[in-house]
C-alpha cells in the first residue's frame, strides 16, 4: 500500500516536471524570438523588430547602445545622446504625455539628437462625397464633445506637432521609393518606402531630406542646441531591411556625432515594472525561496504518507469490567514478587510508612519480625504467608 502511494507521488512529480519544463521552454523561445513585444521594438528579433540595428551599434567600438525601459524623466544626461523613438502611430505626437513631451523637448534644446519614425501605413485620405456632406450636421455635435474632451485632457497631454511646427497627412499617390532631396548628396539617392504618410512643415526651420511622390517623408530641423529628425516610415530600420535593403550611410547619419545611443521602449508600452521576483533576484533571495518551497513539499509529504505501516487496533477493551482495582493489584504482585518474598516486602514498606500514622506502632516491630522469621525458618512447602499475615493483624487488633 505504501509502495503504491510512493509510485503515484513519483509519477505526479515527473508529470509536473515535464509540464514545467515545456512551459518554461516555450516562454523562453517566445522571448528569444521577441514576438511578445510591439513592432519596431529593439527586443524583437523577427522581421518587425529593430534588434539587429541595436546590437549592431553595440558592437561598434566607442558606441554605447542602451535600451530605455523607464520613464524618460528618469534618464540622465540626454543632452549628449541620440534618442530613438521608432514605430510611433500617427496620433502619438499629437497626444504625447506631458512629462515625456517635456523631457524630449528639453533634451533637444540642450543638445540631444531626437530621431522619431512612424509605423508604416497604407491608408489613404477619404474622398469627399454627398454622404459625408449629409453627416456634417450631426458631426458638429460630435466635434463639440471632442473639444470638451480635449479641454479635459489638455493638462495631461502636449501636441508636439504644434510645438515643432509640423503636420502629418496621407498621400493618395502610390510610390515604393523615397528620393533624396538635392540638399543632401552624401546619403543614398533612393530608399525603399512603405508608408503613405507625409509631412507638411509649418515652420521654415524644417529641411526636407527625402521625398515620396513629391511630398516630404523624412525631414529635420535644428532645435536649440540639438536636432529633430522625423521619418514617416520605419521599414529601413527594421531587421528585414538589415537583411535585404541595408542603408548604412543613412543609419550612420541618423545616429549623428553622439556616441551614446538610446532606444526608447516606453512609448511602445514596454516598461520596467519591478515585482516580487525582481526584488528576489536583486537581493539574492531566490535560494531562500526555493528552500521554503522544498520544506513545504516535505511537510505535505510527511502529513500524507506514513513511513511506519498502520496496524489494526485490538477491538477488545483494555479494562475488564468484571475486575476491580484490588484484583489488578493482586495480579501485579503475583507477576513481580514471589509468595516467599511477599511478607518481607510488606514489612519494609510498613517500616517506611507506619511512623507517619497517628498511633506509634514501633513496639510491635520486634514481634512482627519474630513471626516472619519463624515462618521463613520453615521449609518452603510448609510456609503459609496468609496465616502469618493474619497473626500480624491479630497483634495490631489486640493492641
Amino acid at each position: 500500500m505504501l509502495r503504491g502511494k510512493l509510485l503515484s507521488l513519483l509519477f505526479l512529480l515527473v508529470v509536473f516536471g515535464f509540464f514545467f519544463y515545456g512551459t518554461t521552454k516555450l516562454l523562453i523561445l517566445r522571448f528569444q524570438k521577441g514576438d511578445v513585444y510591439p513592432p519596431y521594438s529593439s527586443f524583437r528579433s523577427d522581421p518587425l523588430g529593430t534588434k539587429a540595428f541595436y546590437e549592431g551599434l553595440g558592437l561598434l567600438s566607442g558606441v554605447e547602445a542602451i535600451r530605455n525601459v523607464e520613464p524618460l524623466r528618469k534618464a540622465s544626461e540626454l543632452s549628449g545622446t541620440t534618442l530613438f523613438l521608432f514605430g510611433l502611430e500617427r496620433f502619438h505626437l499629437s497626444a504625447i504625455g506631458q512629462e515625456s513631451a517635456k523631457t524630449i523637448d528639453e533634451a533637444a534644446l540642450a543638445g540631444a539628437r531626437i530621431v522619431i519614425s512612424f509605423a508604416p501605413t497604407n491608408a489613404k485620405p477619404r474622398p469627399p462625397s454627398k454622404e459625408n456632406e449629409k453627416q456634417e450636421a450631426p458631426q458638429k455635435d460630435a466635434d463639440k464633445e471632442s473639444d470638451e474632451e480635449e479641454e479635459l485632457f489638455s493638462g495631461k497631454h502636449i501636441d508636439l506637432n504644434k510645438n515643432w511646427g509640423v503636420e502629418t497627412e496621407l498621400s493618395e499617390q502610390d510610390a515604393s521609393e523615397a528620393n533624396l532631396s538635392a540638399t543632401e548628396n552624401s546619403l543614398p539617392p533612393s530608399v525603399t518606402w512603405h508608408s503613405t504618410l507625409f509631412f507638411e512643415p509649418q515652420d521654415g526651420a524644417w529641411h526636407t531630406i527625402y521625398e515620396r511622390a513629391g511630398k516630404p517623408v523624412l525631414i529635420e530641423r535644428s532645435y536649440g542646441k540639438g536636432r529633430i529628425i522625423i521619418s514617416s516610415d520605419s521599414f529601413f530600420l527594421s531587421n528585414e531591411a538589415m537583411k535585404s535593403k541595408r542603408y548604412p550611410v543613412l543609419l550612420s547619419w541618423l545616429c549623428g556625432p553622439h556616441k551614446k545611443i538610446i532606444f526608447d521602449e516606453t512609448h511602445l508600452g514596454v516598461s520596467k515594472s519591478p515585482g516580487i521576483m525582481t526584488l528576489l533576484r536583486k537581493y539574492g533571495l531566490a535560494p531562500f525561496l526555493i528552500s521554503l518551497l522544498v520544506l513545504a513539499i516535505l511537510a505535505i509529504w510527511k502529513q500524507s504518507v506514513r513511513f511506519i505501516p498502520a496496524y489494526e487496533e485490538d477491538e477488545q477493551a483494555i479494562v475488564d469490567p468484571g475486575k476491580d482495582s484490588s484484583t489488578g493489584l493482586t495480579n501485579l504482585l503475583f507477576r513481580n514478587i514471589s509468595h516467599n518474598d511477599i511478607l518481607p516486602a510488606c514489612l519494609e514498606e510498613w517500616k517506611r510508612s507506619f511512623t507517619h500514622g497517628k498511633q506509634d506502632l514501633s513496639d510491635l516491630l520486634p514481634r512482627i519480625q519474630e513471626i516472619i522469621a519463624e515462618d521463613r525458618a520453615r521449609p518452603r512447602k510448609n510456609r503459609n504467608p496468609v496465616q502469618v499475615y493474619r497473626k500480624i493483624s491479630d497483634l495490631r487488633a489486640r493492641r
